[in-house]
């Protein structure tokens, strides 16, 4: 559930930052969207959704690296 979280979390940083005029990752997004910098917003959805699948991977790996006895919906019918 973490890993799926990441992008509710980067929405919510461009929001959060807009408001209280915080510098940030989602403060940078905005400039660059209300400056139409496109190469800077290209370079923004690049990093965010290469981080976005990085930690989905990363999350992917732990889960299917626990063992199966630990988690019931993974074990297999021996019929």
């Amino acid at each position: 559930m973490i890993g799926l979280q990441l992008g509710a979390l980067i929405s919510g940083a461009v929001i959060t930052e807009t408001i209280f005029g915080i510098a940030g990752f989602g403060r940078l997004t905005i400039d660059a969207v209300n400056q139409r910098d496109y190469a800077l917003i290209q370079g923004v959805v690049l990093v965010a959704a290469a981080g976005y699948v990085v930690v989905n991977l990363l999350v992917d790996v732990v889960v299917y690296s626990v063992p199966q006895s630990a988690d019931p919906r993974r074990r297999e019918r021996c019929d």
